[in-house]
């Protein structure tokens, strides 16, 4: 029995899953560089205050926004010495308590720079260090996940060859279109999303195709007119939620689809970053630069979620 020729590589397919993962890559880059450089700046004071003592508090709800401490102690020469703790959140300690604090032995003994354990400044450093780690760890991810996305599907050109009943089927889930094909096989109806092509494009309704790998499984390659077709999700038994209909090659557009019309068709995404952005800044309590980095970091992450399930640049047109 003769070997099945190899189909044409789905070269869209991947340049489309580089368009979302290199700017979420040059993003995480970007923002670890920043967060370094306010890493360094917040430690600053704190790698200063290398001496140690016992203050009494003398008033709550100093400034900054009633969080400041001002506190009195005694330092290593037996001078006195007054300063003010910033707290995270307003905090009402009774005058005369005692609490270990780190000080700055060389600033002036009137205004000392205080700290202690879980104040703002030595929060304002665990801050830094989880948006950090949060962005690494999301690289780390995305390039995961991307690689695990092209190394499979390659894998599966040399999968057991099977045949089926396809129709190219368009989705709208809200502001999300992605194409899928609806498959009858032997083993009963399956869906599969796939990233666009145009050997998808010109599918007719209820064509034969070939499949590579097992439909009971998770993961199968179509191959339509000799091209391999990467599907972007796994193989389901039940249909796809959303608005659904089936595709004729007569609602493709006359002009070749652009990676213009592939990012428009995805930036809506986007949409949501600001607010989660906001819902960032609220918990965490960050401020402006934690809404904008929460608002990059999702932006890309968006843009690359697109990307890896197979958006449709070119949907047919709604009827009525």
């Amino acid at each position: 029995m003769s070997t099945p020729a190899a189909p044409r590589p789905h070269r869209r397919a991947a340049a489309q899953l580089l368009l979302g993962y290199l700017p979420l890559i040059t993003v995480s880059v970007i923002l670890v560089a920043v967060l370094a450089v306010r890493l360094s700046a917040a430690r600053e004071p704190l790698a200063a205050a290398t001496a140690t003592a016992t203050a009494r508090v003398v008033d709550s709800g100093q400034a900054p926004d009633g969080r400041g401490v001002s506190v009195t102690f005694e330092d290593g020469g037996g001078g006195r010495r007054a300063g003010v703790l910033v707290a995270r959140e307003p905090v009402d300690l009774p005058p005369g308590e005692q609490v270990p604090i780190q000080y700055d032995p060389a600033s002036p003994a009137e205004d000392t720079a205080v700290y202690v354990d879980g104040d703002a400044a030595h929060q304002a450093v665990v801050d830094v260090l989880f948006g950090i780690a949060a962005t690494v760890l999301v690289a780390l991810i995305a390039s995961v996940v991307t690689g695990l996305r092209v190394v499979s599907r390659r894998r599966l050109r040399r999968a057991p060859v099977s045949e089926a009943v396809a129709s190219r089927v368009v989705v709208r889930l809200g502001l999300v279109v992605r194409s899928w094909l609806e498959l009858a096989t032997s083993r009963g109806e399956r869906w599969v999303p796939v990233h666009w092509s145009p050997e998808l494009a010109a599918l007719e309704p209820d064509s034969r195709i070939e499949l590579r790998g097992d439909v009971t499984s998770r993961s199968v390659l179509p191959v339509i007119d000799g091209a391999e077709v990467w599907p972007s999700g796994r193989v389901r038994s039940r249909p796809p939620r959303g608005e659904r209909r089936v595709a004729v090659p007569a609602d493709a557009p006359l002009r070749p689809t652009t990676w213009g019309r592939q990012v428009r068709s995805d930036v809506v995404v986007l949409v949501a970053s600001p607010l989660l952005g906001l819902l960032w800044s609220y918990i965490d309590g960050s401020g402006v630069a934690g809404f904008v980095f929460a608002t990059v970091l999702a932006g890309a992450l968006s843009f690359w979620l697109a990307q890896l399930l197979g958006s449709d640049p070119s949907p047919p047109p709604r009827r009525t």
